[in-house]
This record gives structure tokens, C-alpha cells and sequence, in this order.
């Protein structure tokens, strides 16, 4: 091992029976897991399933009720936190990048911890940073304001940030969930990569596939307990996935790689002869959505969505009408015609929360289609940090609201306004 590794070289994590509360309410119950060094971790399961909760808990950021949690033997809940931040780097889902910084000035912040009150940095320390930099591959966005950066690039520079702390654990929080699906891979290499030099990284995902794809090991969690824990091959199983999200799911290997992918394949409850909906998604976001749709009897169209798209196959497994683009490629045309044709002539069109970036921007004419055809269409959650079109997608969002586009907080109230809009039956 070189000393470059030696340096880098992760931590074990021990959780032995962890019980946290959120107030009242039972965030986990009795979870346990053993994450050897150096490997990368992800933590998956549904909304509401504690996987922030957990990373909170990994960082001592939470307080415990029951059990134990240790950093190469160090107790996270008792470490002084200055301490704490020389061997562990927390990275939050919606971290904050002030304005007015250069990348090199924000991913600068990570050398606080090895810095006494009124030290000045040294050589170390724009070693350090000179280092995390050229890790992410972000040394040519050194020099440009934060507030310029695309999606992917200022995650990058805001890992960049995390490994000038020079940590030997490194923790995550859904760091892919509002990229598009070649910034999420971008991201996930470049965890791959870390975890390949050494570090300890455990990272809360969403998308079961992405985490199939990257990580050594996967915790399953569903309502807060721990449905399983291993390698992807033994926990990416259709029982397991029933399990834990109450779907049946087909388990495909890919041939490539031999690491295993999965599509939902929930069968509908009654025949598809309700009202037509149109579904807009993408990255994973319909996936939940198309089958909860599916199940209530709705006939369902999808697009415009990316071969090769993780909707684009759940869609496939249900059995939907899909209107696709090539994979990486701007929506063109005819495709954008075909996705605005069916939801004109459908009883609503529910937009997922699905990044938007100059790729997919168009699928915003296509509820725009709708609404001029007196059609109503559902938002969920708006756009917000999801628009990766320098703010053309939020700009185009507003005016969707403005013309009658009934804005709902999640996938739960998306089904919930669709049921009143169009009822089955």
C-alpha cells in the first residue's frame, strides 16, 4: 500500500442496535451493520425509511435512545466535534455554497477543521485543496464564482470541499437525486473511485440500480428497521424489494458488470379502463407513480423519457405506451409532438419531480400542450433546485402555474389531486 493510500485509508463503522426518535416519533429500531473500511456504502429504501436519519446518527449529529455507533472505535455522540471533522466529512443533501465564493474559495472552507482560531493557511492546506481538486476533476472550475456552476459541477466542487478535510469517512446524503442521469454516473465514479483509494463512503441513495451499479454493500431500510444489508446480489432481490417497498420487481443481471438491475413490475389490481393520465418523469422519479397509477386502473402514457431511462424501463415492465428519445440526446421534434399529442387528448398529466436541464427542458411544453387544451396538469414540488437550464425551467414552471397547473408537495398528494380530478369508476 502506498503511503498516498496509507494516508487516505477508510475507518470501520460498527452500528450494534441503534434506536433513534425524531420527537415522538421512531426514526429507527434496532438497526445494526458492520461497514468494513474503505468500501462504498449505500444506504436505499423509500421515502421515510431513515436513511438520513441514519448518516445523522453516523455523523453524531442525532441523538440515540438505544445501541452504539463506531468510527474506527471512536463513539461519533461523544467526540468533540472539531475532532470529529479531522477524520469525517458530512455532505448533506441540499449543502450550501454561499454566493460571491470562487469554487477554489468554497472548497477552501474544508481546511477549518485543521486550522487553530486565528491560524492563516499554510502550504498543507493549499496542498490539501490543490489535492480535492484535482480528485473531482474541478481544478479548471477553480477560479469561477459557485453561482456560474452547472448541477454536476458544483457537486463536484462541493465534494471537492468534503475531501480537503482530508476525511477518512466520507458521508453522503442522496448527493445524485437532483442531477440528470449523466451527472448522477458522473457522481457515482467519481464515490467509486474514492472509496477505490481507500476511503470509507456511505452514501444515502435513492436509485436502487445506481446503487446496484456502484456500491460494494447496500443497507435496505424500510419504516426505520434494517429489511437487509450485504453485497448487491444479495440484497437487490425481488422478496427483499417487495419487502421493503411494497413492490414486485423483475432482477435482471447485467452482463457487462454482473452486478444486478431491477424494474417494478407491479401487475395492475383492475383491468387499465379508467381515465387516461400522462406521465412526465425521468431518473427514477415516475417509477412509484406509473405503478400506483397502473394499480389504480388508469391508462397510462410516459414521456418524453430517454431510452435506457430507469422510467423508461418500469414504464416498458408495465406494459405502458412510452414515447422515448434516444439515451443523451436533446428531445427532439417528433418526439416532443408524439408526448404533447397524448396529453392533449388524456383526462390529466402529472409532472414528477424530475431534474430539468437543456436535455429535458421541452417535457414543460408538453403540460404546456395540455393546459391549452383545457387539461389539467399536477406539479409536484415545483422546480426549484431541480432546474439545470440556467432558470429556464423555473421561469417555464411559473408560467405553467400561472395558466391553472395545480401544484402538489409530493408523489402521495400528486395521486391524491389525480384521484379527484379524474376519478376511476
Amino acid at each position: 500500500m502506498t503511503a498516498e493510500r496509507t494516508a487516505a485509508s477508510g475507518l470501520e463503522i460498527r452500528v450494534g442496535g441503534l434506536v433513534c426518535r425524531l420527537g415522538t416519533l421512531a426514526a429507527l429500531h434496532g438497526v445494526s451493520v458492520v461497514i468494513p473500511a474503505g468500501i462504498l456504502c449505500g444506504v436505499a429504501g423509500p421515502n421515510g425509511a431513515g436513511k438520513t436519519t441514519l448518516l445523522r446518527a453516523l455523523a453524531g449529529a442525532l441523538g440515540r435512545e438505544e445501541g452504539t455507533v463506531l468510527v474506527g472505535g471512536h463513539d461519533p455522540f461523544v467526540t468533540p466535534p472539531a475532532a470529529l471533522a479531522r477524520v469525517m466529512a458530512v455532505l448533506p443533501q441540499r449543502p450550501v455554497a454561499p454566493a460571491g465564493l470562487t469554487a477554489r474559495q468554497a472548497v477552501a472552507w474544508g481546511r477549518d477543521p485543521h486550522l487553530g482560531r486565528l491560524a492563516r493557511p499554510g502550504l498543507e492546506d493549499q496542498r490539501a485543496v490543490d489535492a480535492a481538486l484535482d480528485q473531482t476533476g474541478t481544478r479548471a472550475l477553480a477560479d469561477r464564482p459557485v453561482e456560474t456552476l452547472s448541477g454536476g459541477e458544483l457537486h463536484r466542487v462541493l465534494i471537492a470541499r468534503a475531501l480537503a478535510q482530508e476525511p477518512r469517512v466520507l458521508l453522503l446524503d442522496e448527493p445524485t437525486v437532483h442531477l440528470d442521469i449523466s451527472h448522477q454516473v458522473e457522481i457515482m465514479q467519481l464515490l467509486r473511485r474514492l472509496a477505490e483509494e481507500g476511503r470509507t463512503i456511505v452514501v444515502a441513495i435513492h436509485d436502487l440500480n445506481l446503487a446496484a451499479a456502484y456500491c460494494d454493500r447496500i443497507a435496505l431500510l424500510a419504516h426505520g428497521r434494517l429489511v437487509a444489508y450485504g453485497e448487491p446480489g444479495d440484497v437487490i432481490r425481488p422478496d427483499l424489494i417487495q419487502q421493503a417497498y411494497g413492490a414486485a420487481a423483475v432482477i435482471r443481471v447485467n452482463p457487462a458488470t454482473g452486478r444486478p438491475y431491477l424494474v417494478v413490475a407491479s401487475p395492475p389490481i383492475r383491468p387499465a379502463a379508467g381515465p387516461r393520465v400522462h406521465v412526465i418523469c425521468g431518473g427514477g422519479t415516475g417509477a412509484e407513480l406509473l405503478a400506483r397509477c397502473v394499480q389504480l386502473g388508469y391508462r397510462v402514457t410516459v414521456g418524453v423519457v430517454h431510452v435506457m431511462d430507469t422510467d423508461e424501463e418500469t414504464a416498458r415492465s408495465l406494459g405502458l405506451e412510452v414515447i422515448q428519445e434516444a439515451p443523451f440526446s436533446p428531445l427532439g421534434d417528433e418526439a416532443v409532438e408524439a408526448a404533447a399529442q397524448a396529453a392533449r387528448t388524456a383526462d390529466a398529466v402529472i409532472v414528477a419531480p424530475v431534474p430539468l436541464g437543456p436535455g429535458n427542458l421541452r417535457n414543460l411544453e408538453v403540460a404546456a400542450a395540455a393546459l391549452g387544451n383545457g387539461v389539467p396538469v399536477i406539479m409536484v414540488d415545483g422546480v426549484g433546485a431541480r432546474d439545470f437550464a440556467g432558470g429556464q425551467a423555473a421561469a417555464a414552471a411559473s408560467a405553467l402555474i400561472a395558466r391553472g397547473a395545480r401544484l402538489v408537495p409530493d408523489l402521495a398528494g400528486a395521486v391524491a389531486a389525480l384521484v379527484r380530478l379524474a376519478p376511476v369508476g
